[in-house]
């Protein structure tokens, strides 16, 4: 039976305010790195996150899933991607961005990467409540 493709492999997934490309280089600039917001009423819209990624060993065209989902697995927010690996040893350098986030509540939300069906890694984003008294997030 044949062996299904590896799964292209992550080294990194970076959480930010904004991924900047220059036109002349080609460099990706990640701007704004975070791992948690903070809101002072709930709900809230966050309006602007960006994902940098980077990937290597993918084969062929690959279908990619960024997933925004809430401490049950609920599908909050998505964004597709395909991209074309011409070569297994190149690395895949994306950046997409989320508009608009609503979160209904504070607490822990996770962007999860999936390839086709298949998840390949996941951040953790922490929302607080600022009227708690909690430290503004970093």
């Amino acid at each position: 039976m044949p062996q299904p493709p590896a799964l292209p492999q992550p080294l990194a997934m970076v959480v930010c305010d904004a991924v900047w490309r220059d036109p002349a280089t080609g460099k990706h600039f990640i701007m704004g790195c975070f791992s948690a917001i903070g809101a002072h009423a709930f709900p809230t819209v966050h309006p602007t996150l960006a994902v940098y990624l980077s990937l290597t060993e993918g084969y062929g065209k690959i279908a990619l899933l960024l997933r925004l989902v809430d401490s049950e697995s609920v599908t909050l927010h998505e964004l597709k991607i395909d991209v074309d690996f011409a070569d297994p040893r190149a690395i895949a350098e994306i950046a997409l961005q989320f508009q608009n986030l609503n979160f209904k509540a504070p607490g822990e939300y996770q962007l999860q990467l999936h390839a086709g069906d298949a998840f390949i890694m996941e951040r953790r984003i922490m929302v607080h409540d600022l009227r708690q008294g909690n430290q503004a997030p970093r």
